[in-house]
C-alpha cells in the first residue's frame, strides 16, 4: 500500500484527524511496524487454498479453510465455562475469539483515532529493536504505521442468522463482550477472503490511507497520548491494564543507571 503522508508530530495527527471528520464513516487502526501489511491473523498464518488450484479469490467456502471454521468451535466448546456472558452469535464468538488472540478474519480497527494511535506508538521501540527487525526487513528504517479506512456504506447492518465464514468484506461494529472492546471503541473489518490484504477487497466508493510515523517520532507521540490520559489502564480497562500502566510509573521514575533487573522484576 501506498503512503499517503508522514505523522511526525501532534500537530500533524490533530490536522489529518480534523481532515477526516472521524465518525461513522471512519475507522483507525494502529500498526507497531509500517511494513505490516492488513491481513488477518489466519490469512498470515494458513495457506490461501484458492492459490493451489482451488476456488477462485472470494470464493473460499468454510469446508476449505485450514483450521479457522474448527479452531473457532473448539474455543467455543473449551471456552464456554469460561465466559461470564455467553455470546449469542456466531459473530460473537468469532469477535470475543479475535479479541483474545484466535486466529482469525477479522481486523480490529476503532472510531476514535487515539486508539489507534496509542497501538502504533506506544509499545517501547528502542535501537535494538530495529536491530532485530531488520534481520528479515533490512530496508526497515523503524516506522509505524496509522490507518484511516473510509467507507460511504458505514457499518454493516448484521444478520446475526448469517455464517460469518460467507459474508462480504465489511465492516461492522464489535459486540460488547469485554471491557477493553468498549474501552477501545472496537470496530473490526471482516475479510471475504483472509489471504488477500483488506485494500484489495473494497469496493470503488471505499478506500484505506496509510500514514508513515517516522522512527524518531514514535516516542514523543507516546508520550503525548499519555498527557491525554491515553494509557494502558485506558485502553486496556481491566486489572491487568491497570497493573501494566502501574508498573510503567513506576519504571518511569527508576534511575536510567540502575540495573535493568530492577525494570523487570
Amino acid at each position: 500500500m501506498d503512503i499517503s503522508g508522514e505523522i511526525t508530530s501532534f500537530e500533524d495527527f490533530r490536522k489529518l484527524i480534523i481532515k477526516t471528520a472521524p465518525g461513522s464513516w471512519n475507522f483507525f487502526r494502529g500498526e507497531s511496524r509500517d511494513f505490516y501489511t492488513l491481513i488477518p491473523k489466519i490469512g498470515r498464518l494458513t495457506p490461501d487454498p484458492g492459490a493451489a488450484g482451488g476456488r477462485p479469490a472470494g470464493e473460499v467456502m468454510p469446508a476449505d479453510i485450514y483450521g479457522e471454521f474448527q479452531a473457532l468451535q473448539e474455543f467455543k466448546k473449551s471456552g464456554r465455562h469460561l465466559v461470564e456472558v455467553q455470546p449469542a452469535t456466531e459473530w460473537e464468538w468469532l469477535a470475543l475469539a479475535q479479541h483474545h488472540g484466535l486466529p482469525t478474519r477479522l481486523l480490529d480497527w476503532s472510531v476514535n483515532p487515539l486508539i489507534a494511535l496509542y497501538f502504533a506508538v506506544a509499545e517501547p521501540y528502542a535501537d535494538l529493536d530495529l536491530r532485530r527487525d531488520r534481520l528479515n526487513n533490512p530496508c526497515y528504517s523503524g516506522g509505524a504505521a496509522f490507518y484511516i479506512a473510509h467507507t460511504m456504506y458505514g457499518l454493516s447492518e448484521i444478520d446475526e442468522k448469517a455464517n460469518p465464514f460467507e459474508a462480504e468484506t465489511c465492516f461492522f461494529m464489535a459486540p460488547v463482550i469485554a471491557s477493553r472492546i468498549k474501552a477501545q471503541s472496537g470496530v473490526f473489518s471482516l475479510l471475504r477472503n483472509p489471504w488477500r490484504a483488506l485494500e484489495e477487497q473494497l469496493t470503488p466508493r471505499e478506500h484505506i490511507r496509510k500514514y508513515r510515523i517516522p522512527f524518531e517520532n514514535r516516542a514523543f507521540l507516546a508520550q503525548e497520548l499519555k498527557l491525554l490520559g491515553i494509557n494502558h489502564a485506558f485502553v486496556f480497562a481491566d486489572l491487568d491494564g491497570l497493573a501494566r500502566y502501574i508498573q510503567e510509573k513506576v519504571s518511569d521514575r527508576i534511575d536510567p543507571q540502575q540495573s535493568l533487573a530492577h525494570r523487570h522484576t
